[in-house]
């Protein structure tokens, strides 16, 4: 009898250190379905997505050694054909930001980011609707084992390649809930924009401690674009119908607008200082052609507020960009992310 008794306490602490084993980023997703999905960076082919995860998200108390990652479909992916993609994986931990604040891919790496996984070519089988959550199919092992020494981490995943749309198919990834507090800022334009009129920009992320960016679209491929900040709006006719609306204290460097017809740009210009609630800034964008024809924008006058963003339990973040078609490019390695909030990322395995 007691023979019998050891035997079963010796399979169920197996059972239990084998549940145990599977450990997930963020921590708790072993057997249980992400509320969320996303496409990139395996539906649309060129992207790139950079996932963090603060240290109650991974749950680590020690060093961690990551010789491989393991992604999953979501639940009700599925893909009727198989595909193939380049692609490489970089990692990072002390100093990363698990709020994946900046835009610019390389500002949310801690110091020890590490290229994971050279660009290599992976193959993928055709995925069918299963189980939900679905297996650990999607293997990304490291070319050598990543030493995280802090309980942070940024998992930076792009895709290369002519353009692919493997519809239907979504990784399965983590949502939380969020509340608010405080009071969102405002954004309201004004003006005409110049060479052409449909020089349209825009700002995100108008509140204190957040990244402000500013983006436009100046509808004519590769100009030379600048963004400028300014306290107050102006109104002086340079000619050939277009305005200077603000007058600039702080000019951004230049970039490069993409190789579309829309010509659009993005410019960041880091974390709004806490204190700043209420203060008003105006931005307006001018691009140059090949000619060095000017063009303007109109003009955007912000208003700081102080919203934020609270989410239960811990920190998870995303960035990403992509390109869904040959008139809507995406470099992973110079273009800056276009989209991503908090409380959203990939769920990984750790093996």
């Amino acid at each position: 009898m007691l023979k019998v008794l050891s035997l079963s306490a010796a399979v169920i602490l197996s059972a239990s250190i084998a549940a145990q084993a599977v450990e997930t980023i963020p921590a708790g997703y072993a057997t249980l379905e992400g509320l969320r999905s996303r496409h990139v960076p395996l539906r649309y082919v060129p992207s790139r997505i950079q996932c963090g995860y603060g240290p109650k998200a991974t749950g680590w108390t020690g060093v961690r050694v990551i010789k491989e990652l393991w992604a999953r479909a979501d639940g009700t992916a599925h893909l009727a054909a198989a595909f193939k993609v380049d692609a490489q994986v970089l990692l990072s931990s002390d100093g990363a930001d698990p709020e994946c604040c900046s835009y610019v891919f390389r500002n949310n790496h801690g110091k020890d980011v590490k290229v994971f996984i050279k660009k290599r070519t992976f193959n993928y089988p055709a995925f069918v609707a299963g189980p939900s959550p679905a297996p650990w199919s999607i293997q990304l092992k490291g070319d050598a084992p990543f030493v995280a020494t802090k309980p942070t981490l940024v998992v930076d995943w792009a895709t290369y390649g002519a353009n692919q749309a493997n519809v239907n198919f979504y990784v399965d990834a983590c949502n939380l809930t969020k509340t608010y507090t405080g009071t969102a800022g405002t954004i309201t334009y004004y003006g005409t924009a110049c060479n052409p009129t449909t020089f349209y920009n825009y700002v995100l992320n108008p509140n204190e401690g957040d990244c402000l960016v500013t983006y436009g679209y100046t509808r004519n491929p590769k100009d030379i674009v600048m963004t400028w900040l300014g306290v107050g709006q102006t109104s002086i006719d340079i000619g050939g119908g277009c305005t200077v609306l603000t007058l600039p204290i702080f000019m951004s460097a230049p970039v490069i607008s993409q190789a579309s017809s829309t010509g659009w740009s993005q410019v960041e210009f880091g974390k709004l200082p806490v204190g700043t609630k209420g203060m008003k800034l105006h931005t307006q964008m001018v691009a140059f052609d090949s000619s060095y024809a000017i063009r303007l924008s109109r003009g955007t006058e912000i208003t700081i507020g102080d919203r934020k963003e609270i989410l239960p339990g811990f920190m998870c973040s995303h960035r990403y960009g992509y390109s869904s078609s040959a008139l809507n490019p995406f470099d992973p390695d110079t273009d800056p992310a276009r989209y991503g909030w908090r409380g959203t990322a990939i769920i990984f395995r750790n093996k």
